[in-house]
């Protein structure tokens, strides 16, 4: 007899991790205590040296497989490794020191099962909702932009470089072949799930918005953004936008291309002011924004850097007191 997991397209959520195993519980206790009911978790342990392999030989849920790599891949070798050894029609990857609010997956199957707005489900290439940014200490600092229940993949992707909406892909949902047939690119820098999940969008098909905020990403001095240079960012969203505009040429959609670059300097802005912001309250601060100024000016003097600044510039402030 079929149960309700059987009528239910299989979901993977692709733990990445390495030694932050205190971190990787959390992460792990949340995805197991989803309502949803047909999932695989997968843990990808970029050669950890901590205590993750032992704690991981400890669980015992038959939902959840541990593979470790040997040699340290890095973030987009995890996120591939992790991709590679997904078995669920559906994907997802969530970081170490990320969350799922228990519904998440439900929430963000269903439009895959049902559509959403009009949009059939065939028509569907990504699902997402807006996130809850906390801190170290789980405390909710603010809730990312949402969006339309239905848009354009491509649409979903200008908004978050125009900073209109705020994926994350701890909320977001695609589809595994999908992900499979872009990949994670190392030239993606710090930021591989975003060159991965973007690629996927602007394919034809819409994105669709559960506006709920189903998702926890935690924003902390170890973090990646916390810890990276602003250079590599910058260049990430680079090479992002090129991937994307060949993707766009190669399928002959030059209104989609136009959009894109419409919004790409914006993109990059965004990426800087967030890492810069990130390290805010840190000693030598000051210079290093003055610094970045110096070194990429083209993306320090535009509206997207005073708008920022205007609905932003409070957090600088109370975290540099």
């Amino acid at each position: 007899m079929k149960t309700d997991a059987d009528e239910q397209l299989r979901v993977t959520v692709a733990i990445t991790t390495h030694n932050r195993c205190e971190l990787l519980k959390r992460a792990l206790a949340s995805a197991l205590a989803q309502t949803y009911r047909n999932l695989e978790i997968v843990v990808s342990d970029d050669a950890s040296t901590d205590e993750t392999q032992d704690w991981m030989a400890q669980v015992e849920d038959a939902r959840v497989r541990y593979v470790r790599m040997e040699k340290a891949a890095g973030i987009a070798g995890n996120f591939q490794n992790a991709l590679d050894h997904a078995s669920g029609e559906l994907f997802m990857i969530l970081n170490d020191d990320d969350e799922l609010e228990p519904g998440a997956i439900e929430g963000l199957a269903k439009p895959f099962a049902e559509g959403c707005e009009g949009v059939e489900r065939e028509g569907v290439v990504l699902s997402w909702c807006p996130c809850k940014i906390q801190d170290a200490e789980r405390r909710v600092r603010y809730v990312t932009g949402s969006g339309p229940g239905a848009e354009p993949g491509t649409e979903l992707v200008a908004g978050l470089f125009d900073g209109v909406r705020g994926p994350r892909y701890c909320g977001i949902l695609v589809r595994r072949r999908d992900a499979a047939e872009v990949g994670f690119s190392g030239e993606h820098g710090p930021i591989p799930d975003v060159g991965n999940w973007a690629r996927v969008a602007v394919r034809a098909g819409m994105a669709c918005c559960i506006n709920v905020p189903l998702a926890r990403y935690t924003a902390h001095d170890a973090s990646c953004t916390g810890t990276s240079q602003a250079k590599s960012w910058q260049q990430a969203g680079e090479a992002i936008v090129r991937d994307l505009l060949q993707d766009l040429q190669r399928r002959g959609d030059a209104e989609k291309a136009r959009r894109i670059r419409r919004s790409q300097r914006n993109f990059i802005t965004g990426l800087l002011a967030t890492v810069l912001m990130q390290s805010s309250g840190r000693p030598g601060w000051s210079v290093r924004v003055l610094r970045e100024f110096a070194r990429a000016p083209q993306y320090f003097v535009t509206p997207m850097t005073a708008r920022r600044l205007l609905f932003e510039g409070a957090k600088i402030f109370r975290k540099g007191k």
